[in-house]
């Protein structure tokens, strides 16, 4: 038996540890000040606007020519290292055009593009001659003989090329010199399918990588262009992305090349066999062929992880016949208890920030109202995990966007007056939808919208207005895929910015067995470990804190020199921290003055430069290495 004195005692403990519990989860609800957003400061109009955005400059006389680039610094002597220029060269007015446009734009670099070669040869005879020339092999006449000569007198002058895509094989078997450009030795077939894609490591970020279904459930992730046509290479070639053949018989050397270079003295010839220069991988691989230019390269980044929740959270019980059925239980439990938890746990472990663009209801033509305290409750959660708090403009009642943002503005102004939304998630719509929704009240304080990934569209990030930015999914919805793998490493490559958008929207109306959250949830996870541990290193954001940093970004300007074993670089334009890609061959980084920095993988750096002007010192190049 237990003592009347035990009791007592046993009896005041339990009663402390009770009140303490109370007394800190009533100072926790107190402390977390979860009706205000930290992330809205002032207005869009208190943030750097599109005036503030670099524009570089048409390429000047008086510039060091890309050839002084590629020699490198006399001993002791600190030499300037400018950006050149990049032309394109045909693909007028289409989607080459502009990825070379966007990709020039964000690494500061001058760009021109011309019709032909004849047009290109005429304007700029007299100029410096640019750093690299993209091609539109279907741009050439290659009829004419002259256009081949043409192109290997801008290689042996030190002009890289880089052919977006390649002429037709009857083309390219007839012209012998046309072969010897392209370092191809042979044209195995004229067409050829294979049963996967190899990605070698140290080309774009995240490493190396097969494209390749190993098992009968891992079809329905490939959908990377398989079919093209077959060459052997000649010496001098480096190959880094290639099919693999159906014959297990063939081998490795053998296999059909993809992404290959050329090597011809201080210059470069890149082939790619296929369309992928034709989209936002584009970027991505247009980084990676400059990185192999020179002994080093140095390039701006955002440096931003996201992973977006369009439409989430719902806070009405709504569709309960259905949500019964599916899951039993209903949509706010669904999301509360199952949803939820299962998202928080993905991310821990990865660098990724998660905005959650909420849809206080999903169909506003019935009379299910969102629930005050569940925005209560989320919201509170949200402020401890560090998510965002934006707001959708979507629904699934095709309510007007006006009338639906009213109607957030009458439930707003009762469950939570005092929030205001840094972030609008506008998906598809179209822009004079959205620019029309952004004059609405409840979104006066919005700062940056988020859209849908648009295949025709390369402009990632960039200015929607004057004072707000759009910041474009890479990946739409949880699925995982080849191909949207190989996006995502080209556009960390280039832009070392990641945002995954997931509508969970479908979840509360399944339009079949392929939108149930028990589907959804393997493919998210799948999809976060794939990219958090092949991208690690980059920062995770929220959309509000990826806004500050894309409008760093975009009004940066920088310039480098070298002198030995040090790389300084000045940078001006911005008064917040930058980030910027530094990938080096040969001796690794011993410090960095004025900054910090992270290696991501071998040779590559991630760099903060935390001052306007930072050093960057070399260790001693090992001389046992060669380039």
């Amino acid at each position: 038996m237990i003592s009347r004195r035990n009791f007592f005692i046993i009896t005041l403990l339990m009663s402390v540890v009770f009140f303490l519990c109370m007394f800190i989860n009533d100072l926790r609800d107190r402390s977390n000040d979860y009706g205000v957003n930290g992330l809205v400061t002032g207005t869009a109009e208190d943030y750097p606007s599109r005036v503030n955005i670099y524009v570089p400059e048409s390429l000047r006389g008086d510039r060091k020519s890309v050839a002084e680039k590629a020699e490198g610094p006399e001993e002791n002597e600190e030499v300037p290292v400018s950006r050149g220029k990049a032309v394109c060269i045909g693909g007028e007015n289409g989607i080459l055009q502009e990825v070379v446009k966007e990709w020039a734009i964000y690494t500061k670099r001058d760009i021109a593009g011309y019709a032909s070669l004849k047009s290109y040869d005429k304007a700029e005879k007299d100029t410096a001659r640019p750093e690299m020339l993209v091609i539109d092999s279907g741009a050439i006449d290659w009829k004419q003989k002259s256009e081949t000569e043409f192109l290997m007198e801008q290689v042996r002058e030190g002009t890289h090329l880089i052919f977006a895509n390649l002429p037709e094989v009857s083309v390219i078997r007839r012209n012998r010199q046309l072969q010897e450009l392209l370092g191809i030795r042979k044209v195995e077939q004229t067409e050829t399918t294979v049963e996967g894609i190899h990605l070698y490591d140290g080309f774009l970020l995240g490493g190396e990588m097969v494209y390749k279904a190993e098992k009968k459930k891992e079809r329905k992730y490939q959908d990377m262009e398989l079919t093209f046509p077959w060459f052997s290479l000649t010496s001098g070639t480096k190959v880094y992305m290639k099919g693999i053949p159906e014959d297990e018989k063939v081998e490795t050397e053998d296999y059909p090349v993809v992404i290959w270079r050329k090597s011809f003295g201080s210059a470069y010839v890149f082939a790619v066999n296929g369309g992928y220069m034709e989209g936002i991988e584009g970027l991505g691989l247009l980084s990676a062929m400059s990185a192999e230019m020179y002994p080093y390269e140095i390039y701006p980044v955002v440096n931003a992880q996201n992973i977006v929740l369009a439409g989430f959270p719902g806070v009405a019980d709504e569709n309960r016949e259905e949500m019964e059925k599916l899951y039993g239980r209903s949509v706010k439990l669904l999301y509360q208890e199952n949803i939820w938890p299962a998202v928080t746990a993905a991310v821990q472990d990865y660098s990724m920030g998660v905005t959650c663009l909420m849809s206080p209801q999903y169909d506003y033509s019935d009379d299910r109202l969102p629930d005050p305290k569940q925005l209560t409750y989320y919201m509170k959660i949200f402020h401890e995990k560090s998510a965002e708090l934006g707001l959708s403009g979507l629904n699934v009642s095709n309510t007007p966007v006006k009338e639906k943002l009213a109607e957030d503005q009458k439930f707003l102004k009762e469950a939570a007056e005092r929030f205001r939304f840094a972030s609008f998630y506008a998906g598809d719509m179209g822009e004079k939808e959205t620019l029309e929704a952004l004059q609405e009240d409840i979104l006066s304080s919005v700062r940056t919208v988020v859209r849908d990934y648009d295949e025709k569209d390369v402009g990632l990030l960039g200015y929607l207005t004057e004072h707000i930015t759009e910041q474009r999914a890479v990946i739409n919805g949880p699925e995982y895929s080849f191909l949207r793998d190989f996006r995502t490493r080209c556009v960390e490559t280039a832009l070392g910015y990641l945002s995954v958008c997931c509508d969970m929207e479908r979840i509360a109306y399944p339009k079949g067995d392929e939108d149930s959250w028990d589907e959804l949830s393997v493919e998210f996870i799948r999809n976060v470990e794939a990219y958090g541990r092949n991208l690690e290193g980059f920062s995770g954001t929220t959309a509000a804190e990826c806004d500050e940093r894309i409008r760093s970004f975009l009004a940066l300007d920088y310039t480098e020199s070298r002198k030995g074993d040090t790389i300084r670089l000045q940078v001006s334009g911005t008064d917040g921290d930058a980030w910027f890609i530094f990938r080096n061959y040969g001796n690794d980084i011993k410090e960095v003055e004025g900054g910090d920095f992270q290696e991501l993988e071998e040779g590559v750096y991630l760099i903060e430069a935390k001052s306007s002007e930072i050093s960057i010192v070399l260790e001693p190049a090992d001389e046992r290495f060669y380039y």
